[in-house]
């Protein structure tokens, strides 16, 4: 090896996910877990270098024993382990996934034409390596037609020193002259695929389609662009922020792999400024909140030297205040000096009248108790308070229910909070999910845990009382949002995949939830579910309430989960109203022809208006500018129809009339009511898992198979492999013959 290769390992939740990778490292593996998962390991705006290997899971990791199994196996390859073992399974799908190789604008992982017969033979250095491809299910998306690539299946594949032989079927782009490898699929000898097949999604071979109907703004740039959040200030005027891989809008430039930026409009819609902030690391936002006087307050994470020196082993925390017009106030940067974990981030803050502001995030930490949780780290809830002038007044580093007994009292699993509010009175509340903060989450599943947790934190920090809850089938639950109303109840919102009362899901998949508590001890006042026969469910998805105590939640649907219209492609965005008791007002469903997510929402003081935020790789307000563009829009408070947005939105958002959701009143399982299983927690014996995972472990052993610079590599098998097959773009003894010019290729051809 010329240098340590290091892999950086992009693990997703349990839902449908639109996952997305660092553009510049040289190996990453990217986990998008179960769900209905749309893969972006690749962005055309980053500077490749000289490897660029994306390694693509689509649902292995913690759905099953078996696929745990798959893992500690990956994670022991340097001390002989099998890396391969998936060949040897029928693993379950469980989630129809989509991988993609290429946009509208071109294919993916295309070599410098120069050294595709020399230093990155046909390809090898730079490709997508798709670990669990089902046919059945999965798609693998493409630039052009079938005409412009040549899928060759190769097996009996070695690599030395790891006695089980892999194969699978190997994607070349004709693009260049050249054959170079975009795609490799690992699969069994006996699937064959074919280029003409249903599972390949070709596009950028015609115009896309024009939005139809109601305007919105779509903003984008060279690289993937998300919509994360959004904040409205008194005087109407909203703010949209996000992350970027390139540069978002002209006239912004990047600084590192990925930005944050924010943008202002005024209550018309006119763009009043976007700033691009960032280190030449990666940099994200996660929240956004604005203060009675205008000002704007951030939330987010740091690899690099944002606002002060790097605290932690990979990742920081910080927090940031700008004046009305974007200027820098103050940041706060922190990580380790204050969580003691080596990977740390801010998901969410809330402002309150007096320009306090709190934020929660989670810290990464190694595990010292593995004899509990066979899992090498874990993670905790932070919580903490800062005054109008970034002055730090208190800081909880690891959120516990009051009173709980070993092992909760340490805690030794997975705890993260994902968003905070704030009361009248001074008082947080914070959501997330939790493998067990009270009891075990879901004792009857051997793994995938997740609970939901809402706790209480007085004035000083202090938790008051945390409630963990499920649903009856011990399904997975997850909230993303929370808020109080004028008169301090406390609401929260988020998905489940279970049952919370028998009957009660509409979908097999996933569903919504939205639930109230009693602010005095957290108990659950009434919970609504509802959803379709589809996929509905939430992702970095947000809640809030108007000064009129009218309750917003987003998500997205594979379905029509407002009753009317169509679904106009892979998932539409939707915005739902509630009442205090728990009644839908209406739920507006929209869309393009592609993927679409609604995050972050506001609402302005009157309450006539709702501002949201999200992203798309479809069109929505234009056309789309590459892989993925963030877009807002606004809606009719009151109906719940989508506005025409003046000023400089150019384009139209397909949109139906608003409906209602078909709610059911089901029963929210609190920690108390957890039902026993053959798994719960025997601090003795631990949590049966098939051995412990190191995610750590799990980077080393995949980076020792796919370092190009190695013979014994994925990289050099592969290269090896095709030598004969394109003999032809070789002279005799293997030196390189003159690069021909693009030739088309039969659709299909096959080595066996």
């Amino acid at each position: 090896m010329d240098e340590e290769l290091n892999l950086l390992v992009s693990l997703f939740t349990p839902v449908s996910d639109l996952a997305f990778a660092e553009p510049d490292e040289r190996l990453e593996a990217t986990f998008g877990r179960r769900g209905n998962d749309t893969i972006y390991a690749f962005s055309r705006n980053s500077t490749p270098p000289s490897q660029n290997i994306d390694l693509l899971f689509g649902d292995i990791f913690d759905n099953s024993p078996a696929e745990f199994e798959i893992i500690t196996e990956i994670q022991r390859t340097p001390q002989g382990g099998n890396p391969f073992l998936i060949l040897q399974r029928n693993i379950p799908s469980v989630g129809r996934d989509r991988h993609v190789l290429g946009d509208s604008t071109g294919p993916y992982y295309l070599g410098d034409p120069n050294t595709l017969t020399t230093t990155n033979l046909f390809g090898t250095n730079e490709f997508a390596f798709i670990y669990d491809f089902d046919p059945s299910q999965d798609r693998i998306q493409l630039n052009g037609s079938a005409q412009d690539y040549v899928l060759l299946e190769l097996e009996g594949l070695q690599i030395e020193g790891i006695q089980q032989p892999f194969a699978g079927e190997a994607i070349f782009s004709l693009r260049q002259g050249v054959p170079d490898l975009v795609g490799f699929v690992l699969s069994k000898p006996e699937v064959d695929l074919s280029l003409t097949a249903n599972y390949f999604q070709y596009v950028g071979n015609q115009p896309p389609k024009r939005p139809a109907q109601r305007r919105a703004e779509q903003l984008g740039g060279s690289g993937v662009d998300l919509g994360i959040d959004t904040a409205t200030d008194p005087a109407g005027n909203f703010y949209v922020a996000g992350t970027t891989t390139g540069a978002v809008q002209n006239g912004t430039t990047s600084a590192g792999s990925s930005d944050f930026w924010v943008a202002k409009y005024d209550k018309n819609g006119n763009q009043t400024f976007i700033r691009q902030f960032g280190t030449s690391e990666s940099d994200s936002i996660l929240d956004v909140a604005t203060d009675s006087a205008g000002n704007i307050y951030l939330a987010g994470s740091t690899q690099g030297n944002l606002f002060g020196p790097l605290q932690s082993q990979s990742q920081d925390a910080w927090i940031a205040k700008y004046d009305p017009n974007g200027n820098l106030l103050w940041g706060r940067q922190f990580g380790a000096n204050l969580t003691s974990g080596f990977a740390n981030g801010a998901n969410a803050l809330d402002v309150d009248a007096q320009g306090n502001v709190t934020a929660a995030g989670l810290g990464i930490k190694n595990n010292d108790r593995q004899d509990i949780l066979q899992f090498a780290v874990q993670d905790d809830t932070w919580v903490a308070r800062f005054d109008t002038n970034g002055n730090q007044q208190w800081f909880n580093p690891a959120v516990r229910a009051p009173g709980a007994t070993f092992p909760f009292d340490i805690s030794p699993f997975f705890d993260e909070a994902y968003d905070v509010a704030a009361d009248a009175n001074g008082n947080a509340y914070v959501v997330g999910w939790t493998q067990g903060l009270v009891r075990e989450a879901d004792p009857s599943r051997n793994l995938s845990k997740y609970d939901v947790f809402l706790a209480k934190l007085d004035p000083s920090g202090q938790v008051q009382w945390l409630q963990q809850l499920g649903s009856q089938d011990q399904g997975l639950e997850f909230s993303w949002g929370v808020d109080v109303d004028s008169q301090g109840n406390v609401y929260a919102t988020g998905w489940t995949t279970g049952n919370f009362q028998a009957g009660s899901q509409a979908n097999p998949a996933y569903d919504i939830w939205l639930a109230r508590f009693n602010p005095a001890d957290g108990t659950p006042t009434w919970i609504r579910q509802f959803g379709t026969p589809g996929d509905d469910g939430s992702y970095l998805a947000d809640m809030d309430i108007s000064a009129q105590d009218d309750i917003y939640i987003s998500g997205y649907t594979n379905d029509r989960i407002s009753g009317r219209g169509r679904n106009r492609g892979e998932n539409d965005a939707w915005v739902a109203r509630f009442d205090t008791a728990g009644n839908n007002q209406w739920i507006q469903q929209f869309g393009s022809a592609g993927t679409d997510y609604a995050t972050g929402l506001s609402v302005d003081n009157t309450g006539n208006r709702v501002n949201v935020t999200g992203f798309t790789d479809g069109s929505l307000g234009r056309t789309n500018t590459e892989a993925v563009d963030a877009w807002f829009a606004q809606l009719d408070a009151r109906r719940g129809r989508l506005q025409r947005v003046t000023g400089s939105a150019r384009e139209r958002i397909a949109g139906d009339e608003s409906g209602t959701a078909p709610t059911e009143t089901p029963q929210l399982v609190p920690s108390e009511q957890l039902p026993a299983g053959d798994n719960r927690i025997n601090p003795s014996e631990g949590v049966p898992g098939g051995g412990t995972v190191d995610p750590r472990r799990v980077e080393a052993g995949l980076a020792s198979l796919f370092d190009a610079s190695a013979t014994n590599s994925v990289s050099g098998v592969l290269g090896n492999a095709v030598r004969d097959d394109f003999a032809n773009f070789l002279n005799p003894g293997g030196t390189p013959a003159p690069t021909p010019a693009p030739t088309p290729a039969p659709a299909d051809a096959v080595v066996a």
